[in-house]
């Protein structure tokens, strides 16, 4: 299984950022587990992201052909369609080929796909939770895109220990802020307490202009992208990197940015 959350960021105009992280954990029963495995999604040229939880080879294929798909303009002839036009194209395309799957290796799982319709301030984003299951027809659960900052939806076999460590961090100096989202999320996989969930985190955001940004995560004194380990060279191709306290890294130091804003782990965290 997986934890997996999505977030917005807001500021006092209203929503500005929407976030996907996930763990990087496969496990096999009986057959050990391997802490690599990529599980978030982000085109390159339009405003997607995707993140899964439960099965992880159906939709480790097919999220990363989807993404392929919308950046190659081939699920939507327009751009700018809405999300509903969108959602149920990719509702459609993953649905026939989960049809086409081996019958024995069929196994629920839950897509988060959020798109952003316009760019600045008028952009707006859409949060679509889509549970595929071969007992019954595929389900689309729209999820309300608060005001304010905050979790909007927390999946998997993990989700309950990342929402006591929500509750926790929630209840400090700084909760309602997107970092606070993003340590808890931090927190619960260093905890251990899920055992299908752990490795590096992986993390992925939407902004109100440009396309979504795959972000690197300095996790333990090493960095990661997409769950990766990632050399020596990872200052020169633009990523932006942040730890688990969600400050804004160096890359080569793998501390915080000299005019990076600090966030402490507040008292009692």
């Amino acid at each position: 299984m997986t934890s997996l959350i999505s977030w917005v960021g807001a500021d006092s105009r209203g929503p500005s950022s929407v976030y996907f992280a996930s763990d990087s954990r496969i496990t096999w029963p009986g057959a050990g587990k391997w802490d690599h495995g990529r599980k978030l999604f982000a085109c390159r040229r339009y405003p997607h992201i995707f993140g899964y939880c439960g099965d992880v080879l159906f939709p480790t294929q097919t999220l990363s052909q989807i993404a392929e798909m919308i950046d190659s303009g081939l699920i939507a002839t327009d751009p700018f369609d809405s999300i509903d036009s969108y959602t149920e194209k990719i509702v459609a395309i993953i649905e026939t080929a989960f049809n086409t799957y081996p019958q024995p290796t069929k196994q629920k799982f839950d897509v988060l796909y959020c798109m952003r319709e316009g760019e600045f301030m008028r952009s707006r984003f859409h949060l679509r939770q889509i549970t595929f299951d071969q007992a019954s027809a595929p389900k689309v659960l729209p999820i309300e895109i608060p005001n304010q900052s905050g979790s909007m939806a927390v999946l998997g076999s993990g989700s309950k220990c990342v929402q006591d460590q929500l509750n926790l961090w929630e209840s400090s100096q700084v909760g309602g802020t997107s970092r606070s989202v993003f340590s808890a999320f931090c927190d619960a996989l260093r905890s251990g307490n899920d055992p299908l969930s752990g490795g590096p985190p992986q993390l992925v955001g939407l902004r109100r202009m440009s396309p979504p940004k795959t972000f690197g995560v300095i996790w333990e004194q090493r960095r990661y992208f997409y769950g990766l380990e990632t050399g020596t060279a990872a200052a020169q191709n633009g990523v932006h990197w942040f730890n688990d306290l969600f400050e804004i890294c160096d890359p080569e130091t793998l501390g915080r940015t000299q005019d990076a804003q600090p966030q402490p782990r507040p008292k009692g965290r």
